[in-house]
C-alpha cells in the first residue's frame, strides 16, 4: 500500500507539569513534502520535532511517520528518520570522520555505504575530516551534523533551527543542499526563525502557545499573520532578517 503522506499527527497534547506545551495539534506532511514548523521561542516546535523523532511521548493523540506509529513502533521510525536538533550535538572532542563514522555505526551501516546519500554536503567539509568537531566553524558543524543525520539514508528529515547562528553564506548553502535532498524524495520538516528560509518551505504550520494557528503555503501565512511576524512600527523585514517573534 502507498502511503500518501509521510507524517500524519491528529490531536497531539502534551504539558510539562501546568504548562501545556501542545494543545490538540494536527497536521500532515506529504511524502517529499518540504514543511515548516514556525513561530515564537516556547511555540512547542522542538517538543512537536522530539514526540515525532520518538524522543517524547505525547500525552494523548497520535502521530505516525511513514506509516509507524510514535509510540507502539519507535524502532521502525528510529530506522527511517534523521534529527538534526538546534543546538550542535555532536561529539566536540571526536575527530569530523569519527563522529560520521560513530552515528553511522549507530545505524548498522557504514560511512562508505552511506556515502551517496552525503557526497555533496561531506565532500565540502571532508577535507577536515581530521579536525575536531569542536573546532570547526559554525557552518561547518551544521554541515558534519546534517552529514550524521542523512548518513543512514532516512526517508524523513527533522530539523530544528538547523541554521541558527550560522552565517549568511552558509545558510543559503545549507538550505540549497536540503532543497536537493527533496529530488531523492526525501521529506523535510523544518523550524526557522528566519523569513527567506520559511519561503524556502513548500508549506507551514504556524505554531503559537502550543496551538496551530495555520496552515498554508509560506505566503498565505506571513500575510494573515503579519502583525505578529511585523509588528506595526517595525519597518517590513527583508528577505534575510529573523521573524520578529523571536
Amino acid at each position: 500500500m502507498r502511503i500518501m503522506n509521510a507524517i500524519e499527527v491528529s490531536h497531539i497534547c502534551k504539558k510539562y507539569g501546568q504548562v501545556n506545551a501542545l494543545t490538540d495539534v494536527s497536521f500532515s506532511v506529504s511524502k517529499g513534502e518540504v514543511f515548516g514548523l514556525i513561530g515564537p521561542d516556547g511555540a512547542g516546535k522542538t517538543t512537536m520535532f522530539r514526540i515525532l523523532a520518538t524522543l517524547l511521548l505525547p500525552d494523548s493523540g497520535t502521530a505516525s511517520v511513514d506509516g509507524f506509529d510514535v509510540v507502539s513502533q519507535m524502532k521502525e521510525i528510529r530506522r527511517r528518520v534523521g534529527y538534526m536538533p538546534g543546538k550542535f550535538s555532536l561529539y566536540q572532542d571526536l575527530t569530523v570522520r569519527e563522529n560520521l563514522e560513530f552515528f553511522a555505526t549507530l545505524f548498522g551501516t557504514t560511512v562508505d555505504e552511506g556515502y551517496d546519500s552525503i557526497r555533496a554536503i561531506y565532500s565540502q567539509i571532508e577535507r577536515f575530516a581530521d579536525r575536531k568537531a569542536g573546532a570547526l566553524s559554525g557552518g561547518m558543524k551544521q554541515k558534519l551534523a546534517l552529514s550524521c543525520a542523512l548518513v543512514h539514508q532516512p526517508s524523513v528529515l527533522f530539523l530544528d533551527e538547523p541554521t541558527t547562528g550560522v552565517d549568511p553564506v552558509s545558510r543559503k548553502e545549507l538550505w540549497e543542499m536540503l532543497l536537493t535532498l527533496k529530488e531523492r524524495d526525501i521529506t523535510i520538516v523544518a523550524s526557522t526563525p528566519y523569513l527567506d528560509e520559511v519561503r524556502c518551505c513548500e508549506r507551514v504550520a504556524f505554531l503559537d502557545h502550543g496551538q496551530v494557528r495555520g496552515i498554508d503555503t509560506p505566503e498565505v501565512i506571513l500575510d494573515r499573520f503579519k502583525d505578529v511576524f511585523n509588528p506595526p512600527g517595525i519597518e517590513k523585514a527583508s528577505a534575510n532578517s529573523q521573524l520578529s517573534t523571536r
